[in-house]
């Protein structure tokens, strides 16, 4: 018999894509990728999750890097290119294939607002036997929402925040107006992240002058809605 994996991201897409997978299929398996850069609420929501479902949630982490953003791009001396982020790859991607079997069937929190990127990731992955069933569902991620606050699950800080997805604090995907916001929400995050663009000698951003390290970043630079990044799930978009 085939398993089914959920990929839980402590994301609100995901979790509800989690609870249509039990509804469906029954015996599940729902699955972390733990990011230690993510907040800490994280784990409260995945308790409360859990609490409030039934559904156990297993937590797995790339060991090779310590499950760490900053343990990848300091061994790689890489933040992110054209193709995306190494973070992603290193810390989800490859932690999927090395748990996933070649008879899964894999649930993924895409929503129906994520066409284009459900189809980008069934291009990247045609080994995957997967099933977006939130898409099939027509389910919108402010839908995903409305769910957990009806489940009286409270949503993971983030988003309480005004961050449109529960990424690392400080992802390398995000513009100007996004790492000013984390300036002044995670400063120590802001600082650290600040520092290892020194030290690999990448900056993040740039303009049309040239790059724009975080510790030459201007307060008014960018505007956080344009600036966010985009969802941190098994593919890695950047966000020009």
């Amino acid at each position: 018999m085939s398993r089914v994996i959920s990929w839980f991201s402590c994301g609100a897409a995901s979790a509800v894509a989690t609870i249509l997978a039990k509804e469906k299929y029954g015996a599940i398996e729902a699955v972390y990728c733990r990011v230690i850069e993510e907040h800490e609420d994280n784990i409260r929501f995945l308790n409360d999750f859990v609490n409030s479902t039934g559904i156990s949630v297993k937590i797995i982490e790339n060991e090779k890097y310590k499950g760490s953003i900053y343990e990848v791009f300091t061994q790689r001396k890489f933040l992110k290119g054209q193709n995306g982020a190494p973070c992603t790859t290193a810390l989800k991607k490859d932690a999927r294939k090395k748990y996933q079997l070649p008879t899964d069937i894999q649930i993924f929190g895409y929503t129906i607002d994520e066409q284009n990127r459900a189809d980008r990731f069934i291009d990247a992955n045609n080994e995957v036997n997967e099933d977006f069933i939130l898409i099939n569902q027509k389910i919108t991620k402010r839908d995903c929402y409305k769910k957990l606050v009806e489940l009286g699950i409270e949503l993971p800080i983030m988003y309480r925040l005004g961050y449109s997805n529960n990424n690392c604090i400080g992802c390398v995907k995000g513009g100007m107006g996004y790492w000013n916001k984390i300036r002044k929400d995670f400063p120590i995050q802001f600082e650290k992240m600040a520092k290892l663009e020194r030290f690999i000698g990448h900056s993040i951003n740039k303009d049309d002058k040239g790059a724009v390290y975080l510790d030459e970043l201007k307060p008014n630079r960018g505007r956080f809605k344009d600036d966010s990044p985009a969802d941190c799930g098994f593919t890695c978009e950047i966000k020009d």
